[in-house]
């Protein structure tokens, strides 16, 4: 029988969505791209087996898929040899999944590592350029994203390579500036106790965001995260209030991120939710807010901020993390 081998699987699995490809000679195949929802099976193991179960189905019946290496992001802490998922049910041990798959190497990387990784190889057209700036030739660059959660990494060129710089600064605590920020803050309080970037800058968050403004208007009610922007986009007060703030917040937090990693190559906004309003993220305060500081405003102003549109990011990452030296 005839072997089709493509050698690996590579894979973007958040919260809510597991994106799966298979990567040939280092390039993902555009047409083995599929999505599938993390409720729908009990762990990663079902969700793998139910993808590549398809993808043998799209193949002729006289050829078979070999899949000897992997390399999966997930939106989770990854240096541990337990992963459970941070905003899912699936959890694993990496060994026991690495035996369970069949697999003769498996890389575990965190979803932003992977967001990182993809930047330098992400053409033009897939970023849009918000606000001015130059990046610095092989400076660290920054990526930070609101999705399910809120996802940040720095990337640093070391020799040939670039080095991932993961780490969990959606957690770090939110910091109010403005008096709208200081008359949300208690109301998000009361409700959380510890209130952090992830608190505000993500689906939920915008939720929540939406919540107090509605409070602070005296007028208490709750919508859907899609329904905000919805709205917004058409312009009704009250919703369109709360995206230019959330979009003003993701300013400060990006700001305060390249100001501690040195992003002088750049800063990437990501993740599922910006992408759906360029026009309205492009026009709103959000690049104001990222130059705003009473000693580093200059440092800031030269660091170029840009939106990834690119429609799977992940994947391209952990394609790139295949080869590189420095993903164990």
């Amino acid at each position: 029988m005839p072997n089709l081998n493509l050698s690996a699987l590579v894979a973007d699995i958040g919260g809510t969505n597991a994106r799966f490809a298979l990567s040939q000679d280092g390039q993902i195949k555009a047409d083995s791209i599929e999505v599938l929802a993390c409720n729908d099976f009990d762990n990663l193991d079902h969700a793998v087996q139910h993808y590549l179960s398809n993808q043998l189905s799209n193949q002729l019946s006289n050829q078979q898929i070999d899949v000897d290496h992997a390399c999966l992001a997930f939106a989770c802490p990854v240096n541990t040899q337990q992963i459970k998922m941070t905003n899912n049910h699936w959890a694993f041990d990496k060994t026991e999944m690495k035996g369970t798959l069949k697999l003769q190497s498996f890389k575990v990387i965190n979803d932003f590592t992977a967001q990182a990784l993809a930047l330098p190889a992400l053409p033009e057209s897939s970023l849009l350029k918000v606000g001015g700036g130059e990046a610095v030739e092989s400076a660290s660059k920054l990526i930070i994203g609101p999705g399910t959660g809120l996802g940040v990494a720095a990337l640093k060129k070391v020799g040939d390579h670039w080095l991932p710089l993961p780490g969990e600064g959606g957690h770090a605590a939110f910091s109010p500036v403005s008096t709208l920020d200081s008359e949300i803050l208690p109301i998000l309080q009361q409700k959380l106790g510890y209130v952090s970037w992830e608190s505000v800058l993500c689906g939920s968050g915008l939720e929540l965001l939406f919540e107090a403004h509605s409070i602070l208007s005296g007028q208490p009610q709750a919508l859907k995260n899609h329904e905000i922007t919805a709205q917004a986009l058409n312009g009704e007060p009250l919703a369109r209030q709360t995206l230019q703030h959330f979009c003003e917040l993701l300013g400060r937090a990006a700001s305060n991120a390249a100001l501690t990693t040195g992003a002088q190559g750049g800063v990437y906004i990501a993740g599922g939710i910006i992408p759906r309003f360029p026009d309205f993220f492009a026009q709103s305060d959000f690049r104001k807010s990222f130059e705003i500081n009473d000693k580093m405003a200059g440092y800031l102003t030269a660091i170029p901020t840009s939106l990834v549109i690119h429609d799977n990011p992940g994947l391209t990452g952990a394609c790139e993390a295949l080869n590189n030296p420095f993903i164990q």
